[in-house]
């Protein structure tokens, strides 16, 4: 059945009206002038805070209310999920982070002090992104088959790093596919790996895409494969580790935000809509693409929710495959 054209006038009509009283419970909800805290579980410079600070930015263009970042480093943003878990549910702290982190910790550490999917109100996913297998620029391999030679023929004496649970995982990933001794060494931040390896004191590190290639665009980085199973639209270049030869290889980062629990839904529904809002503007799409940082993911409270529980159970699998102790 058409729409009749009355219809249309008075869904035109009603619009200015539906976006007025939008904007109306915003400011009802946020009447106060408290900051809003955006909290980080990754060091200041880091792909992973290059991403939180766009939110933030846009967030408040959004809202007219002001957003600051607090960086809280450590535990794989356990540290930093702890705090939100158990900060205030009044809509004052919001939680921007990587879900496969917040789906993969319950299998890294043998006691987490918080329980990922009863401990946060969840608000919607946001983006997805493959990880990367980088090198120096001045190494010689030029392929994932010719920087797997150069491991095997250091030995036990080849390393990488990893700063994040992803990283880890797609490093002993890849020793249980190929059957090489390599050291996994931990970082704080994917900076500090980089200027370890830069220093030739790590043979090669796996990346978040939103820092890696923008440091291969700087001549920093020289990206070998992407972790996802199919190439990424961030650079398609670039090819996938099952093309790379090894088989069976599959890991992709995805985002979300999250609140404390029980906070109010208002508030949830809410953040909700500005960011989805952010993520389906033209301004945001094509920032993303031209800088290659990430690909849009948006969803709702319900989507976030359940994709997280999907999630929870394709990492149990993955560490168990790369025989990762928890710790």
């Amino acid at each position: 059945m058409g729409i009749a054209r009355r219809d249309l006038l008075v869904g035109a009509a009603l619009a200015p009206l539906a976006l007025s009283s939008f904007r109306a419970g915003a400011q009802e909800l946020y009447a106060s002038s408290r900051e809003i805290r955006v909290v980080c579980g990754y060091a200041p410079g880091t792909g992973a805070d290059i991403l939180v600070r766009y939110f933030v930015e846009q967030l408040r263009k959004r809202s007219g209310k002001t957003f600051i970042v607090e960086n809280k480093v450590g535990a794989g943003t356990t540290i930093a999920a702890e705090y939100v878990a158990r900060s205030k549910p009044d809509g004052y702290t919001l939680f921007i982070n990587p879900g496969n982190g917040m789906a993969g910790n319950p299998y890294l550490y043998k006691s987490l002090p918080h329980n990922v999917l009863n401990d946060f109100a969840h608000i919607t996913t946001l983006v997805k992104l493959p990880f990367l297998l980088a090198v120096n620029p001045q190494s010689p391999a030029r392929s994932v088959k010719e920087l797997l030679a150069l491991v095997k023929e250091k030995g036990d004496k080849a390393s990488y790093g990893y700063p994040n649970n992803i990283s880890l995982a797609a490093g002993e990933l890849l020793k249980e596919r190929t059957g090489l001794k390599i050291v996994a060494v931990p970082y704080k931040s994917t900076p500090e790996a980089l200027n370890d390896m830069k220093a030739g004191l790590i043979d090669f590190l796996w990346s978040d895409a939103t820092f890696g290639l923008g440091q291969a665009r700087n001549g920093n980085l020289r990206m070998l494969a992407v972790t996802t199973s199919t190439r990424s639209g961030l650079d398609p270049a670039i090819p996938t580790m099952q093309e790379s030869g090894v088989p069976n290889f599959h890991l992709e980062a995805w985002w979300g935000a999250w609140f404390p629990a029980k906070t109010p839904r208002p508030y949830v529904d809410q953040m909700a809509a500005w960011l989805n809002q952010i993520l389906n503007s033209a301004e945001t799409k094509e920032f993303f693409q031209s800088r290659r940082i990430a690909e849009p993911f948006p969803g709702t409270p319900e989507s976030l929710q359940a994709y997280l529980k999907q999630d929870i159970p394709r990492w149990a699998e993955v560490f168990k495959l790369a025989k990762v102790q928890p710790q």
